[in-house]
């Protein structure tokens, strides 16, 4: 038997964690961490789990073609060829026409779809499509984006090297991306102060040097408190923000410089005001502010936490200028943006022109959100085809992203799903989303496809990193990657010339061309190489802490926060967040990882426990005004008071474990459309069976 033990990376999250796949004989035995890789000196239990998802006997292996209507519990799949599957689909979409054909994709940062993001994008923009779904607003927008309306570009990488506070907003990387929780640990044995904002003290909160426990959808108010705090007393870079930023500029409606309107905006916001409606009392306020002005450079990183919640734009404008205040943006030691290697993007959004652009669903709303960029929520999608407003939308290409559970529901979901002419789903799994389509594709796992990864996001060394992944198993039956679907797709719609004629490997040479990188030498090295061409970016942004472009549209220049309206007879908080058994929807199927989580389960705050008298191990119904979820119950006595934490992503057929069925599809932030996922009025109650 020939055994070998092969470099490659994970590519099932955004972590991309570095490891070797040992295989025998094409088979894949074990994932085990490879500490010479950038990233790979950790890894978790879903990479180590890849053979038995690998080896799944309920994987999809051939593509499958409805026989029965929209609805019914049972498609009856009929099993066809590729060759007939790409014809029918080629013909269907052609007769439907691009502008009524919406594609998706599920997210690179939660799944291992980034191995073809980027040719998917391609392929909508090529055909003329003005939508495509995808999840960057309850994601990555506040993130990657929003930080744009503040320093003209997203987050960027903190340098923990050089650290001498972190501050973990919203963000838990010990369940979610394990190269950065690894590099902040380091930075914590060194020395640095870690302070964690978050409802629930886990992962890296619980070594931290502060906790702060905000109530869920609380964050702009905590960020105010902690501007107000370091203006106040002293703790702001004002000789940073005079160099950098907008700070002394006259504020465009007369009420003196913009860091006094700041200033005044912030000074609403005093320690006990902050205390009463977060949760987080004034000492321990009063103490992050001391870090945040005392133990500088800062390095800030934020993801979902922030995101969720319907003020999240008003929340990550509120994060950055306080984060601006510091004056650790572009420093060493703060957030910067790495040199990165240098790749042709095939993406190809400027393909779009602007009258495509505008039709965009959603775009008239939110011009500043993910419209912009051609993404569109789901709600508006599923609006558009049952509604036919703005304009029908008959035909729909997804990749992924099982969205009848992944995103919140709306009242026009079932009916949009059984109105769609067309629907062509890729898989690996039969989904509840993919038991409404009428085309199937088996999509290969990221185990048994090549993929390129240009920078692994962690530090400057990693940010430079290029690796060619290889597959390290076959894919079961007749399916194959996303990439070659995509390229099959535009074969089929006479888009071959704008994919290099039909062959991936040619376009896979364009893509590494401006590198200096090639595949050849990328095949040889398995491990990856340094890119010998690196993109350059600015060493500091220009800060606006006034932005116009909000105000323009009617909204706040200066980021505030609003209480929500009263709910009556909801008097606890609902938020959610990832576990290191799962990601998403996915997993769930494995049964390694469900020994390790069988059951969906709601964490309660003991004073939520004691006000509903339950009990460790009961089973509890929680309910919002939109819906019931039924759950395991735990007890936690490190969340924040008032805190319901449960787990999202669970399905199972006849079951009411889907969190985000209790989540109204309508609430959502004005400017990025990011749902109300976090914050959620609920109430508890024994039940459930």
């Amino acid at each position: 038997m020939a055994r070998e033990l092969v470099p490659t990376y994970c590519a099932l999250c955004i972590s991309r964690c570095g490891c070797l796949a040992t295989v025998e004989d094409g088979r894949l035995l074990a994932v085990t961490p490879d500490p010479g890789h950038p990233t790979g000196r950790a890894l978790c239990i879903k990479a180590k789990a890849a053979p038995e998802l690998v080896s799944h006997p309920g994987r999809l292996t051939t593509p499958l073609l409805r026989t029965r209507p929209k609805g019914d519990p049972d498609p009856g799949w009929r099993p066809i060829g590729w060759d007939e599957a790409q014809s029918l689909a080629g013909e269907r979409l052609a007769a439907i026409g691009p502008g009524a054909t919406a594609f998706a994709v599920a997210t690179p940062s939660g799944t291992a779809i980034a191995d073809s993001f980027a040719w998917i994008h391609r392929l909508a923009h090529f055909w003329g499509s003005p939508n495509l779904v995808f999840a960057t607003e309850n994601c990555n927008w506040h993130r990657d984006f929003s930080p744009a309306l503040t320093w003209g570009t997203g987050l960027g990488m903190p340098d923990y090297a050089r650290s001498r506070a972190i501050l973990l907003w919203g963000s838990n990387p010990a369940a979610t991306w394990l190269a950065h929780a690894e590099r902040i640990r380091a930075a914590q044995q060194r020395g640095a102060r870690l302070v964690v904002v978050d409802p629930r003290k886990s992962g890296l909160a619980n070594g931290a040097d502060l906790w702060l426990p905000l109530r869920p959808g609380t964050d702009g108010a905590l960020a105010l408190g902690l501007i107000h705090l370091l203006l106040q007393e002293g703790g702001a870079d004002l000789d940073f923000l005079r160099r950098h930023s907008d700070a002394f500029s006259p504020a465009p409606d007369g009420g003196g410089t913009v860091l006094d309107r700041l200033a005044e905006r912030a000074g609403a916001w005093p320690p006990e005001r902050v205390a009463a409606v977060t949760g987080v009392a004034e000492e321990p306020l009063r103490q992050a502010a001391a870090i945040l002005a005392g133990e500088k450079p800062v390095a800030l990183y934020t993801w979902t936490g922030t995101c969720q919640q319907e003020q999240a734009t008003a929340a990550t404008r509120a994060v950055n200028i306080l984060y601006a205040l510091t004056g650790s943006l572009g420093q060493p030691g703060g957030n910067r943006w790495f040199p990165k290697p240098r790749l042709n993007d095939v993406a190809a959004f400027g393909q779009v022109d602007a009258a495509t652009r505008q039709r965009t669903l959603g775009q008239g709303e939110r011009p500043l959100g993910p419209p912009s960029r051609g993404w569109i929520s789901t709600r508006d999608l599923f609006r558009a085809v049952a509604t036919g407003e703005p304009y029908p939308i008959r035909g729909l290409v997804a990749f992924g992203g099982n969205f009848l559970v992944s995103k919140p529901a709306t009242r026009h979901a079932e009916a949009a799903l059984a109105k769609l002419e067309f629907f062509v789903q890729t898989e690996l799994f039969e989904t509840p989303s993919a038991r409404w389509a009428d085309l199937l594709l088996p999509a290969s796992s990221c185990w048994e496809r090549e993929g390129l990864q240009g920078g692994f996001m962690v530090d400057e060394a990693a940010d430079a990193h290029v690796q060619l992944r290889p597959a390290v198993a076959a894919p079961p039956g007749e399916a194959r990657s996303d990439t070659a679907i995509v390229f099959g797709l535009a074969s089929a719609l006479g888009l071959g010339e704008a994919f290099f004629g039909g062959d991936p490997e040619a376009g896979l040479a364009h893509v590494l061309a401006p590198s200096g990188l090639d595949a050849a030498s990328l095949r040889a090295n398995r491990r990856g190489l340094a890119a010998l061409h690196l993109s350059q970016e600015p060493a500091v942004p220009p800060i606006t802490l006034w932005s116009e472009a909000l105000a323009a549209l009617g909204g706040e220049a200066l980021p505030d926060w609003r209480p929500p309206p009263p709910s009556p007879g909801l008097p606890f908080s609902l938020t959610c967040g990832k576990t290191p058994a799962y990601c998403h929807s996915q997993f769930r199927q494995i049964d390694s990882l469900r020994r390790r989580q069988p059951e969906p389960v709601a964490e309660l705050a003991p004073d939520v426990a004691t006000a509903r008298g339950i009990r460790p191990g009961d089973r509890v119904i929680v309910r919002t005004a939109f819906g019931a979820v039924h759950y395991l119950a735990e007890i936690n006595p490190r969340l924040a008071a008032g805190t319901v934490w449960a787990h999202y992503g669970w399905w199972r057929e006849g079951e009411a474990i889907s969190y985000n069925a209790a989540m109204d599809g309508e609430c959502f932030d004005g400017i990025s459309g990011s749902n109300a996922l976090r914050g959620v009025a609920c109430d508890v109650v024994a039940g459930g069976g």
